[in-house]
């Protein structure tokens, strides 16, 4: 493979990824709305909460997913740079700063610090929106 094939693969990879990112930010915004009707509605019972929390864990658990596997994207094209440079094969020094940045050629099993931060925050949110008491 040649690096300008590796940065095509890498920019059609980034495009999907820009996609999931709006729509798992446009899901957890949906479960922050659900949590404050859920919150906000006087019939609201047990068995609401439960459901309401739920749907936000999922959201959440999904964006955990989705932010691990474009970490993923980004390492696994430094990683095919690297095994290009490895192959006595000369890359550019965009290639080299490319792999400089990422920083590594593991695969990671969860996002970056702020991701979790994120998911943490936003999870504290939602739930707490549903389960805290409410100040009269």
């Amino acid at each position: 493979m040649e690096e300008f094939q590796i940065w095509q693969i890498w920019t059609s990879n980034r495009i999907g990824s820009g996609l999931v990112g709006i729509g798992s930010i446009l899901a957890v915004w949906l479960s922050m709305r659900i949590a404050l009707n859920t919150r906000n509605n006087p019939e609201t019972n047990l068995l609401t909460k439960i459901i309401s929390s739920a749907f936000g864990l999922i959201v959440l658990s999904f964006g955990w997913i989705q932010a691990t596997t474009v970490a993923n994207t980004w390492i696994a094209a430094s990683r095919s740079l690297s095994d290009l440079k490895a192959s006595g094969t000369e890359i550019s020094s965009t290639a080299e700063g490319y792999i400089a940045y990422v920083g590594t050629t593991e695969a990671v099993t969860t996002p970056v610090p702020l991701g979790i931060a994120f998911f943490v925050v936003s999870g504290i949110i939602i739930l707490g929106q549903i389960w805290l008491p409410k100040q009269n």
